[in-house]
């Protein structure tokens, strides 16, 4: 009988982790001048598929990816595009191919996200939760 309460609690340890990971676990990062504090997810995904490409200040935007292998990049493409990774990828390819856009360049790591948006004046970007964020401002997701 424990063995069997023991199988039910690592099921629901489980259960609760996957239901937990599929929340947000990243936030959004812009240049500290720029003048936006909310955006919708729209807009934001506007922003990181480069269908809109100026802020409303008429600075473009530079948005910045995590790489294609991070979780947090998985849950902000979830979350934010309703898409897969690959679904972006291949949204990409086809840009590309068709000579519209290219694809946000990719960094490493968070420290490398937040080091891009700090220098780069029209830059948006997204970290994990729990990243250091000085000298970038969060913004909220309405």
């Amino acid at each position: 009988m424990k063995f069997i309460y023991k199988i039910l609690l690592v099921g629901l340890f489980v259960v609760g982790s996957i239901v937990y990971t599929n929340g947000q676990e990243f936030k959004i990062v812009v240049n500290s001048s720029n003048p936006v504090s909310s955006l919708t997810k729209k807009q934001v995904s506007n922003y990181f598929l480069k269908k809109t490409t100026k802020w409303s200040n008429s600075t473009i935007v530079q948005p910045v990816d995590l790489g294609s292998r991070s979780s947090v990049r998985a849950n902000f493409s979830k979350n934010i595009h309703k898409k897969s990774i690959g679904q972006v990828r291949a949204f990409w390819q086809q840009s590309v191919f068709s000579g519209k856009a290219s694809p946000p360049p990719e960094m490493q790591n968070d420290n490398a996200v937040v080091y891009y948006v700090k220098t780069h004046k029209g830059a948006i970007g997204y970290v994990s939760k729990n990243a250091n964020t000085n000298g970038v401002k969060t913004i909220t997701i309405k």
